[in-house]
């Protein structure tokens, strides 16, 4: 049964595991499968505690101005656009939320500050997803912000093994995954290693 936004206690929230980023596309990074294993454990302990999993995707405008910066991906309508097909069914469950996005920060899509207004007893919010420097990093520096501006003391957690980046020219996986973390600790994010240490941390913080 489909609960109330406001009676939740937790959040969950995947950012871009999008076919045009994982599996084909112009963008896709099939090395981004190998975050499957540690994403599913997180997926299922938020269905075990009968608590909220939102997927945020890309679902471009055929003429969105992101394709300025980069090549045309994830139209809206599109196989791109999709959820990878590990968590494709995740999409029809009770407790069960998909939002889509034109641009980099799906803090943008003004139905997600509705609902997280909404969603007043959330004292403990999840992000996952990638990638980890672009997308992952503008979300949970706005969803912070915007729970400064709610006066929300939510803690707000980001999972390691369940996140990455790219390697590129100009882009260095490394260099900009500890640029991310050193940004989002200074945001007030909490980083853990892996669903284990996350366990550990809510049981400290009496998230439990």
């Amino acid at each position: 049964m489909e609960k109330r936004l406001g009676d939740y206690k937790k959040a969950l929230y995947m950012i871009d595991m999008n076919n045009g980023f994982v599996n084909f596309g112009a963008m896709a990074n099939p090395e981004y499968n190998k975050l499957v294993p540690e994403q599913r454990k997180i997926v299922d302990k938020f269905r075990r505690e009968d608590e909220l999993v939102n997927f945020v995707l890309e679902g471009h405008d055929p003429n969105a101005t992101e394709f300025n910066l980069y090549p045309p991906h994830c139209i809206k309508g599109t196989p791109e656009a999709e959820l990878i097909p590990e968590f494709i069914a995740e999409q029809d469950k009770p407790n069960t939320k998909t939002y889509f996005k034109n641009c980099t920060n799906g803090m943008m899509n003004e139905k997600i500050q509705i609902d997280i207004r909404k969603e007043n007893g959330v004292i403990m919010i999840v992000v996952i997803g990638v990638c980890l420097d672009i997308c992952v990093l503008n979300f949970l520096i706005t969803l912070c912000g915007y729970l400064h501006q709610l006066n929300r003391e939510t803690k707000v957690f980001l999972v390691k093994k369940a996140c990455d980046t790219f390697d590129a020219p100009n882009h260095n996986r490394d260099e900009w995954t500890n640029i991310a973390y050193r940004v989002l600790e200074q945001a007030g994010v909490i980083i853990v290693e892996d669903v284990k240490e996350l366990e550990e941390q809510e049981r400290r913080l009496v998230l439990k």
